[in-house]
């Protein structure tokens, strides 16, 4: 199947595992450069890696950074230029019930799941509707870091 992706950028958060990571692999099996993301560089080595031992030729590097903090996602925001589509995938969840969940926790979920892709989204839209192309797509999972047996 040929979606017409060679050549396009497309940037995933939270990308070295899970629907992340299958979702990476499929756009460099259409041909697309892809620039992986996770927490730390050695998550994002090993991602890189895979994908290129399973797709050879394909076209995949990857930024470290860690959306929790601040000063990690303004130095992500920097290093992205040119984006075609931004997959806002990165999402982390409290593995305890409603009653349990304080407002802190609830915060930071939110700061990370909505947040992250709302900065990420704010810089790279106006590069897209400059060109006149671009997609951004926002993924949510019931499970953000354990998949269930």
């Amino acid at each position: 199947m040929d979606l017409k992706l060679k050549d396009k950028i497309v940037f995933i958060s939270g990308s070295t595992s899970g629907i992340g990571f299958a979702t990476a692999k499929l756009f460099a099996k259409e041909g697309a450069s892809v620039i992986l993301n996770g927490r730390t560089e050695t998550a994002v080595s090993e991602a890189v890696e895979a994908i290129k031992s399973e797709i050879p030729g394909s076209k995949v590097t990857g930024i470290a950074a860690d959306f929790s903090k601040v000063d990690s996602v303004n130095k992500l925001i920097k290093k992205l230029d040119l984006v075609d589509i931004l997959i806002n995938n990165v999402g982390v969840f409290a593995s305890q019930s409603l009653y349990e969940t304080t407002d802190e926790d609830w915060l930071r979920m939110f700061e990370i799941n909505v947040m992250s892709g709302v900065r990420l989204s704010r810089v790279l839209l106006p590069k897209m509707l400059q060109k006149k192309w671009g997609r951004i797509i926002f993924v949510s999972s019931e499970c953000a870091q354990l998949v269930p047996p």
